[in-house]
């Protein structure tokens, strides 16, 4: 069977070292000979590191890129991916000329064909995210669309969009392409040193161990595609993915089948097609995958599956029906391969939280070759200076609960991980597979009460409420939604009564001990030594200065505090707390699971306090803003800290987790005649972007500091002690950020925003939509953008919605309540 490499290629090509014995030190080993792993080693030369080991358990190549099928694309979904994907496409561009090995790269552009309106929604998106990031695009008209790809049928096709700077190649020898290029830049390379044991000493990695000898190091990189998680799991590191049968075929030759038509995605249909050869490939992201354990997989290289004509058979036939020259034609090849999916279906980068100097890049969903390039570049740049420096919040090794690494879970939901790359991409889609796994102790009273649950980090969430009597489900829409006006009601209530929210999913730590203020001084940027029962918000930051989490420390005793920050934050925020507390009298205990969080919400939540815990004294100079206090409640005790997310007066509650039923039912009995009503996430997010509130992963993280966030408030720059990143803190200038925070509202009432939108003033684009949502009480869009600090705050704004420039409002202060009074009254 011909295959995309040739099974004899070896760096023995370009190299005499391959067989060599290996060296008793690297300051680098990457493990896996890839295209991921060579261009982390040669992205990691191009930065200095010259003393770099690639290791690959074969052959170059022969773990999941011998099999790929080479397609190059500039445009994804989101900024930060894209400018990934987009220096992929100029690398590969560039590499026959670097390395002087012909990838054979065609840059025929890529269309995506949309069969349905919501669809033809994406597409625009998409290609708003694409022109933001200078990546040329053409939307076709049905002509155009004839002229590019003339063998297709374009009957139900409503519209198609063209990726001028996309392509394809030949995946293997891209990947000797690019292991050259590392090789001759200073990387030693080895074949057949496969990595059987990591060494961990004092909870960093100090080496590995293969079957050629031990190689200490500084520093590793696993990048060992679907073997990734067996290595890992072996020192304690959750790195979550599983494999599934990806496959395509080729046909016999097709009239019309040349090398310039662009690469296809008919993606309401599950397939792409390029060109081989005169043939077209066909390959399919069919939405029922089938996964495979790893002890189904040969660890020997090019593993194969059996062809399974059966289960193609929907794909063939969609492929067939858009060409009819395939069905007359046949295939000459079935190639049935593994690769690896993630929870979430994006892939997997960063330092290990359980491990420093263990760094991973897997976990690509089918797209290594688009991200291998991009990702080498920032790992590499992440591992030399110590952190990120881009939006890699969503990319993240540390964002997944350890309970996703669960075998059980990863195969019930690579079900449907392979599919979801073509699937619809709706704002707030839901997964369907592996559900109800992890639940909040509130979950079985919230079902009864009508919530519709969506699931982040394998929990269940109430992210919004149905209408009595009804069972809710959700609809997907670029547009309004089906729930658009459920969660409009829940707003106007928590702006105008009480609501209920249910917020157990937050992260949350005690650090105990007579060194517990100093490990929360060291992690946290704001001063914590304040009195007993005061909340005071936070950044934790890494040592760029730039931000890696936010939250609220309480101190609820001279050595005792609460931490809490974003549920998928949690395995970071416990690592950066232990790393802090080892060698010192302190502990760190993982409360997230022992309390519920029970916001009480609105302008009446004083009101309703008072009636479900009659004895305490409610007056602000009882409990003033950011305090908290035990209080006696219902039928037990709760700890309470006056605090809000929505911008009103409110309060959250923690009970213990068995007795969050009985206070949250004596909640809803005593609110009764207040009107009390529940609210889910996608309320609470709806009325944060009224009050500008930071959504940590969109407004900020590791490519925004302090300054740009508009949040150096939190900068207790002279505390003693310091605080992690105040050296780099200390080189910035307050008063002229790299980017400005704003507030944005459209002026016309009907676009909705996504994320990611670019922002004009005067014509000229200024900066992007970070975060956005309806404010149900302005009656408009509003969201948060990163702008050019210099932007003309009297110029004339407007927001790119599909394609469409709307005008809009952009303000320095927040357009809720800008003073923060409701919080305080």
């Amino acid at each position: 069977m011909e295959r995309m490499v040739d099974r004899s290629v070896s760096a023995a090509e370009f190299t005499d070292e391959a067989e060599a014995a290996l060296p008793a030190h690297a300051e680098v080993v990457v493990v896996g000979g890839g295209i991921i792993g060579a261009s982390i080693a040669y992205h990691l030369n191009l930065l200095g590191k010259k003393d770099v080991l690639l290791l690959e358990a074969n052959v170059l190549a022969s773990g999941t890129t011998w099999h790929a099928a080479g397609l190059v694309n500039s445009g994804r979904g989101s900024v930060a991916l894209t400018e990934l994907s987009k220096y992929g496409a100029r690398f590969y561009e560039e590499l026959d000329e670097k390395s002087g090995v012909d990838v054979d790269f065609v840059k025929s552009g890529s269309i995506s064909i949309a069969r349905t309106p919501g669809r033809v929604d994406e597409i625009l998106y998409t290609r708003d995210i694409a022109e933001h990031c200078g990546v040329p695009t053409e939307y076709l008209t049905e002509e155009r669309l004839r002229e590019v790809w003339p063998i297709a049928d374009q009957e139900g096709i409503l519209g198609a969009l063209l990726m001028l700077d996309d392509g394809y190649m030949n995946p293997g020898w891209a990947s000797v392409a690019v292991t050259k290029l590392a090789h001759e830049a200073g990387t030693a390379v080895r074949e057949h040193a496969r990595v059987d044991e990591l060494l961990v000493e004092n909870g960093r990695i100090t080496g590995v161990v293969t079957a050629r000898g031990t190689v200490t190091a500084d520093t590793v990189v696993l990048a060992c595609g679907l073997w990734t998680r067996e290595l890992a799991a072996k020192v304690g590191v959750s790195v979550p993915l599983y494999p599934a049968e990806h496959v395509h075929v080729r046909s016999n030759e097709v009239e019309g089948a040349v090398r310039s038509l662009p690469v296809l995605r008919d993606l309401d249909n599950s397939y792409y097609l390029r060109h081989e050869h005169g043939r077209l490939l066909v390959g399919a992201f069919e939405p029922d995958g089938l996964p495979r354990g790893v002890d189904e997989i040969t660890s020997e290289g090019f593993a194969e599956f059996p062809e399974d004509w059966e289960h193609f058979s929907a794909i063939r036939a969609a492929a067939e029906s858009t060409v009819p020259g395939l069905k007359g034609a046949g295939y000459d090849r079935f190639l049935n391969a593994p690769e690896s999916f993630t929870p979430d279906s994006n892939f997997i980068i960063g330092e290990t939280a359980e491990v420093d100097g263990l760094f991973v890049a897997a976990g690509f969903n089918s797209q290594g070759i688009i991200f291998a390039p991009g990702v080498g570049k920032k790992l590499a740049e992440w591992i030399v200076t110590g952190s990120s420096d881009f939006a890699s919040t969503a990319l993240d090794v540390r964002r997944f609960s350890p309970d996703q690494n669960n075998r059980h879970y990863l195969h019930a939901r690579s079900v449907e991980a392979l599919g979801r790359l073509y699937a619809m991409h709706w704002p707030f889609k839901q997964v369907h597979t592996a559900r109800n796994i992890r639940r909040t102790p509130l979950y079985s009273r919230l079902e009864e009460l009508g919530a519709c649950f969506g699931e982040i980090n394998g929990l269940e969430r109430a992210f919004w409420y149905g209408d009595p009597g009804t069972r809710p489900e959700y609809d997907h829409s670029y547009g309004r939604t089906s729930w658009f006006d459920n969660v409009a009601a829940e707003h106007r209530a928590t702006r105008e009564g009480v609501t209920l929210f249910d917020l157990s999913a937050f992260a949350k730590f005690e650090v105990a001990g007579p060194d517990a203020l100093a490990v929360c001084q060291r992690v946290a940027t704001a001063n914590v030594d304040g009195p007993v029962d005061k909340a005071v918000y936070t950044l934790f930051l890494n040592e760029n200065g730039t931000i890696e989490i936010d939250g609220t420390i309480t101190r609820l005793a001279e050595d005792r505090f609460l931490v809490v920050t974003p549920s998928f934050t949690q395995r970071q925020t416990e690592m950066m707390l232990r790393k802090e507390a080892k060698g010192r009298a302190a502990a760190v205990f993982d409360a997230t699971s022992a309390y519920a969080t029970i916001a009480v919400t609105g302008p009446r939540s004083r009101e309703l306090m008072e009636r479900v815990a009659p004895h305490e004294d409610w007056s602000n100079e009882a409990q003033p803003y950011t305090h908290g206090r035990r209080i006696e409640i219902a039928d037990g005790y709760a700890y309470c800290l006056r605090v809000s997310f929505v911008g009103e007066l409110g309060y959250e509650v923690y009970p213990s987790a068995d007795l969050a039923v009985n206070v949250f039912d004596a909640l809803l009995e005593a609110g009764e005649e207040l009107g009390v009503r529940l609210a889910g996430y996608h309320a609470l997010d709806t009325l944060r972007s009224e009050k500008g509130y930071r959504h940590h992963g969109h407004d900020i993280g590791p490519d925004v500091d302090p300054y740009s966030a508009g949040l150096g408030f939190t900068l207790a720059k002279d505390k003693p002690g310091g605080f992690i990143g105040l050296e780099a803190v200390l080189k910035l200038d307050p008063k002229a950020p790299r980017l400005r925070t704003v507030y944005v509202k459209l002026d016309d009432p009907e676009p909705l925003f996504v994320h990611d939108e670019t922002l004009y003033c005067n014509g000229e684009q200024v900066g992007r939509l970070s975060s956005g949502a309806y404010g149900h009480s302005l009656g408009a869009a509003v969201g948060l953008a990163l702008v050019d600090p210099g932007v003309d705050f009297d110029g004339a704004f407007e927001v790119r919605c599909k394609g469409v420039r709307y005008p809009a409002t952009v303000s320095r202060r927040p357009f809720h309540d800008p003073t923060g009074e409701r919080l305080k009254v």
